[in-house]
């Protein structure tokens, strides 16, 4: 689910994991959970939009800074991450309306 949304995990990520979690990676993609590969919940997942579709379904089409925002604090990668004292600095916040 997280990759439909977020996008792929990134590769240099998952050839870091450790060895215990190769169950967990097929094909440089994240493995469905054990039980959890059925039909239903597969067509389920790939019917969720992406993140930044998902958001404008939910908002006005001004929603470039919250998107923004959004990719940046759901960064796979903590050191890309947006910091919490960085994203108080986001121009979501301090934009002038």
């Amino acid at each position: 689910m997280m990759e439909r949304v977020l996008g792929p995990i990134p590769s240099n990520m998952l050839r870091l994991a450790a060895r215990d979690a190769e169950r967990y990676v097929r094909r440089g993609r994240l493995n469905w959970p054990e039980g959890a590969a059925s039909g239903e919940s597969m067509k389920a997942v790939l019917k969720l939009p992406r993140l930044q579709n998902l958001v404008m379904q939910h908002t006005d089409h001004s929603a470039g800074d919250f998107i923004d925002l959004l990719q940046g604090l759901l960064r796979y990668d903590p050191a890309d991450r947006l910091a919490a004292n960085a994203a108080l600095l986001h121009p979501f916040f301090t934009r002038n309306s």
